[in-house]
């Protein structure tokens, strides 16, 4: 019995190991310009715009591929769509290694990348999880496989940055093989998958039946304010996120940090700081203040600080300063983002339109990705150093309107208590 229950657990843990180096892998070349920055700029020799233009295409890409991506998760094994996904995106990897100086094929495999990453891989990944436990085992699972996939997208970036520092000298032959490691891990990826992931987890077969999708309740899913404060809440971490991927840059152009530092340190702060924001973020919540909404406004208020020290920091500011500012926005960022969508109970979301109201707050709160990184861009090719004030004071507008937003939670939360009583 004993040795039973074990040998389960080991299984579990192999397969949340498969699907969180997956996960991590899927979405690193998307958004690379989040951690190689200026090594994209110069290998593919595109202004800022078009580099920022490839997160719209991606973003508005995904957002048409949810719904049908949702229907083809269900309708296959979720084996089949996680090897679908993870060798598709090996395939874009290796195709973009030598086809990265055309913009009109990078834009292709940008939009491809939201079929492969987003699509029927999101909801694919996520029943997969939720296959391997109980109701009281989901807070592990999910804890598992986020520390499974940060480890994952740390792992990648640093052999990118390991591969282009080795050729420095050769900024061509490093950003190819960069970029070919990362289809090579990919690959690894499915192969993983392949192995470790059981063709018995089948969707139908292992998950209780559900409802039938009830228009008329989804409608009314749109009519809760708590929906709307959680979807503002996504749109404020979305766009705080977009405007820390221009740290990176900037601490190279204005405050002088090599590249090599910049992208070392972007990848700690895009991938590693949710090891600290998330649990951070949680215990805050549940802990200090026993509300996710006052944590969220805490989070909010931290971000603006954060991204207001590199208005005042002057060209020449040491490294190690730079790297701790950096490394504080990364940990402030995802202290928001570890607790936005656990802000329902809170906010009288009830249980059974729990995901309904998820996917009206991913459609609109990650809307900032379709348009905020081409007019970043824009306003870099515009305006030089100074496009960089005018993206950290838009950021820290967009998170003082969440400071208010997430305010009007707590209002909204103290009512339904009263209601209750």
């Amino acid at each position: 019995m004993n040795s039973s229950s074990a040998n389960k657990n080991i299984r579990r843990l192999l397969i949340l190991l498969s699907l969180g180096i997956a996960y991590g892998f899927m979405f690193v070349l998307p958004y690379m310009k989040s951690t190689f920055y200026d090594q994209m700029i110069a290998a593919m020799e595109v202004s800022n715009e078009q580099l920022g233009s490839l997160m719209s295409v991606y973003a508005i890409a995904c957002t048409a591929s949810y719904l049908p991506g949702g229907w083809i998760a269900d309708k296959f094994k979720p084996k089949t769509v996680l090897l679908c996904s993870t060798f598709g995106n090996a395939l874009l990897c290796f195709i973009f290694m030598f086809t990265y100086k055309s913009f009109f094929m990078t834009q292709m495999i940008w939009l491809l990348c939201a079929f492969t990453g987003g699509f029927a891989f999101w909801p694919a990944i996520m029943k997969g999880i939720r296959l391997l436990g109980d109701e009281e085992e989901q807070g592990r699972m999910y804890g598992i496989f986020e520390a499974m996939n940060g480890i994952a997208s740390l792992l990648v970036s640093f052999i990118m940055v390991g591969v282009l520092s080795i050729f420095s000298k050769d900024l061509i032959t490093g950003f190819k093989g960069a970029v070919g490691s990362m289809g090579v891990l990919c690959l690894i990826s499915g192969i993983l998958i392949f192995f470790l992931f059981s063709d018995e987890f089948v969707y139908g077969e292992t998950e209780e039946k559900g409802e039938k999708f009830d228009t008329k309740q989804f409608i009314q899913t749109f009519k809760i304010p708590g929906v709307w404060i959680m979807a503002t809440l996504m749109f404020g971490y979305v766009t705080t996120s977009a405007v820390a991927s221009y740290l990176t840059p900037y601490s190279t152009s204005v405050l002088g940090l090599s590249a090599v530092a910049a992208a070392s340190i972007g990848t700690l702060r895009t991938y590693g700081c949710r090891f600290l924001g998330g649990p951070i973020g949680g215990f805050i919540a549940d802990k200090a203040f026993h509300s996710v909404c006052k944590e969220q406004m805490l989070g909010h208020v931290l971000c603006i600080l954060g991204i207001g020290v590199f208005l005042v920091l002057p060209s020449g500011t040491p490294t190690i300063l730079i790297a701790l500012f950096l490394i504080l926005v990364g940990v402030f960022m995802f202290t928001v983002k570890g607790t936005t969508f656990s802000v329902q109970p809170e906010l009288g979301i009830p249980l059974h339109i729990s995901g309904s109201a998820v996917a009206i707050a991913t459609l609109i709160g990650y809307l900032p990705d379709m348009f905020v990184h081409t007019m970043f861009g824009n306003w870099i090719d515009r305006y030089g150093n100074d496009g960089y004030t005018k993206i950290f004071l838009y950021g820290m507008t967009i998170a003082a309107i969440c400071v208010a937003v997430a305010f009007a939670g707590v209002l909204v939360s103290r009512k339904k208590k009263g209601e209750s009583l």
